[in-house]
């Protein structure tokens, strides 16, 4: 087979480094042997490695050309992998990565993203009642915070970049390549299991957990990255945004809160409803998007 038949003329060497066994199908990975599935591993922390040093850059400059940076990285990836015209002409590729257009739903999704924001915001005050918090340390990332327009440049960071690299590695390539072998719900939950553990802090787990859960239903009820690309910056971003807006709310607060009954209850019965209608709003979402597919391909 041609490089073009398997998908590797329209990307070639900074696919192979950006993306996990770009130019391999399912079962290609699955009977290629030993070798490409090294090489699949190999590539992949690659990518990790790669653009995880990419996210740090704008650390290095001051804030305004740090939102500068971010915004062009954002731009250079949505262009390499979604907008060029080479890119636009793998369909597979597109599959894998779940790259289609959400011609509805839109508003199932930013009410998914309200459900998800408040049941974020209130498991801060739940999560101290059953874990331990970890102890409180001033980071580069803090003073950076509080330089000017440093919230501006680390927003554009995990509200933009983190979200489209993310949902690309986890709820598009890893998690569209279980549902091929084991079924959406299997792949659904081990991916939400990986994203969760991967960034090796155990008081967030259940939160990115959660976050997970939601945002693989979103990107297989859909059938696109693009709500979970939307869901991850409102869940990153709001944390940013709070944490900026009320500096008060540190650590110790937190856990008075959450021993507090008049402040947990509330805080934990906000959980349970902004899930329901979180899970409500995604089911909607995902009824509408398959509903609008129906109806075009009834059109044509």
């Amino acid at each position: 087979m041609s490089a073009a038949g398997r998908g590797e003329g329209s990307g070639g060497l900074l696919d192979a480094l950006l993306l996990p066994t770009s130019g391999a199908t399912p079962g290609e990975l699955a009977g290629g042997g030993g070798t490409r599935r090294v090489g699949g591993v190999v590539r992949g922390i690659g990518a990790v490695l790669l653009w995880g040093s990419l996210q740090a850059l704008f650390l290095l400059v001051p804030p305004l050309a740090g939102v500068a940076l971010n915004l062009a990285l954002a731009g250079a990836f949505v262009w390499w992998f979604a907008l060029r015209p080479a890119a636009r002409a793998d369909r597979r590729r597109l599959a894998t990565l779940r790259l289609r257009p959400v011609r509805a739903g839109w508003g199932w999704v930013a009410a998914a993203a309200l459900a998800l924001v408040a049941f974020v915001l209130a498991g801060l005050v739940v999560l101290p009642r059953v874990l331990t918090v970890p102890a409180e340390r001033v980071t580069f990332l803090d003073a950076y915070l509080r330089r000017p327009f440093g919230v501006a440049a680390v927003l554009v960071m995990v509200a933009l970049i983190a979200p489209l690299l993310e949902e690309f590695l986890f709820r598009g390539w890893m998690q569209r390549t279980l549902e091929r072998r084991t079924g959406p719900w299997q792949a659904i939950g081990v991916t939400a299991l990986v994203f969760a553990a991967v960034h090796l802090e155990g008081y967030g787990f259940p939160l990115r957990l959660a976050f997970g859960l939601a945002s693989g239903y979103a990107a297989w009820g859909s059938r696109s990255i693009w709500p979970s690309v939307v869901l991850h910056g409102a869940y990153n971003g709001s944390l940013v945004v709070v944490g900026s807006a009320v500096p008060s709310l540190d650590q110790r607060t937190l856990v008075a809160w959450a021993h507090t009954p008049s402040r947990f209850w509330p805080a934990l019965l906000t959980m349970a409803a902004a899930g329901v209608a979180g899970a409500w709003a995604l089911a909607r979402l995902r009824r509408a998007t398959r509903g609008a597919r129906r109806s075009g391909a009834a059109g044509r």
